[in-house]
């Protein structure tokens, strides 16, 4: 993977002076003089080297040295990086990406993102090899465009850094309000992103939501180190986002007609997820969770597929939300 945006301009260059039909076998030294020409910078011929490397790891290129020419070219006849595009907000992205997950490279939050570009590298060798554009064989769903976004890289820098911050946070509903916050985590669900983090003026950890943050600054208050925080502690019962570490967990039983319960034993609505009963009329799981807004929000997107058993007060909960479903279209 190009450690930066400079690396990918340089493979480029590299890319371009290997295909020039007018100039074919081009030496290391014609090589870094192009560099050194459009990028106004000096090079060594040994970066090179470690571009041809380079090149060889993320793009599979056939480069290859012919020592009657004297010169450098790919062995693969039409071979280009070119075939493996990326627009310059790609270009920043990985620049961007690639700098902050080098002092991530152990976590959880790098492994996804290192799969994510996978992902886009597989697509150009299956490419490659079907002479099909990556777009025509795969296709990765895209998340909306959501507000918060530009909080992101200055929270994550805070967590790497463990540096403190001021943010003015409004819930739905309230009024702005100020919080020097220790920022331990951030945290991806349904396309949106919320901040974990130790709030002075609570003086408790707070989940904020990326979306509900009017500003962020930086701040010269000490960062308050959770050393007991584990983020899968901390949200094993909750049911999306929403976590309650003063009351206990609920343990809810649904029953499944057998269609949709094949998708929800394929994919489990919660880690908790546990089969209890299963036939050819009905499936019935276990989940031990924090009843949230999510939660309902998830049982009733499966509509008449699903039922809640227990707990009665739940049970009593989800009716009464059809029945005021129901009141609406009378």
């Amino acid at each position: 993977m190009p450690s930066n945006k400079s690396a990918l301009l340089r493979y480029r260059i590299i890319d371009g002076c290997l295909t020039n039909s007018m100039h074919p076998y081009p030496s290391i030294d014609f090589i870094r003089r192009k560099i050194e020409g459009q990028l106004n910078s000096d090079i060594s011929e040994s970066m090179i080297r470690k571009d041809f490397a380079a090149m060889k790891d993320v793009y599979t290129a056939p480069i290859q040295f012919n020592k009657t020419r004297g010169g450098y070219y790919y062995s693969e006849e039409g071979f280009s990086i070119k075939e493996f595009p990326l627009t310059n907000e790609e270009i920043s992205a990985l620049d961007f990406s690639t700098a902050l997950l080098h002092n991530l490279k152990d976590t959880q939050i790098f492994k996804q993102f290192e799969n994510a570009i996978n992902k886009l590298i597989e697509g150009y060798r299956i490419s490659k090899v079907l002479g099909k554009s990556e777009k025509q064989l795969i296709q990765i769903e895209e998340p909306v465009k959501t507000q918060g976004n530009q909080w992101l890289e200055p929270i994550l820098n805070a967590i790497i850094e463990q540096k403190t911050l001021n943010i003015i946070y409004a819930r739905y509903g309230g009024e702005p309000k100020e919080h020097v916050v220790s920022a331990c985590l951030l945290k991806e669900y349904h396309n949106r992103w919320y901040l974990v983090g130790h709030s002075k003026r609570s003086d408790s950890l707070l989940v904020m939501a990326l979306d509900r943050i009017q500003n962020i600054a930086s701040c010269q208050e000490p960062f308050a180190s959770i050393d007991q925080f584990q983020p899968d502690e901390f949200f094993k019962y909750s049911f999306g986002i929403t976590q309650f570490h003063d009351v206990s967990p609920e343990k809810i039983l649904l029953k499944f007609n057998p269609h949709t319960a094949q998708y929800i034993i394929s994919q489990p609505l919660h880690h908790s997820q546990q089969v209890i009963l299963e036939n050819e009329k009905e499936v019935v799981v276990q989940l031990e969770v924090y009843i949230s807004q999510e939660l309902i929000m998830a049982i009733l997107s499966h509509g008449s597929a699903v039922e809640v058993l227990e707990p009665k007060f739940f049970r009593d909960r989800i009716k009464e939300q059809i029945s005021e479903m129901l009141v609406k279209y009378h």
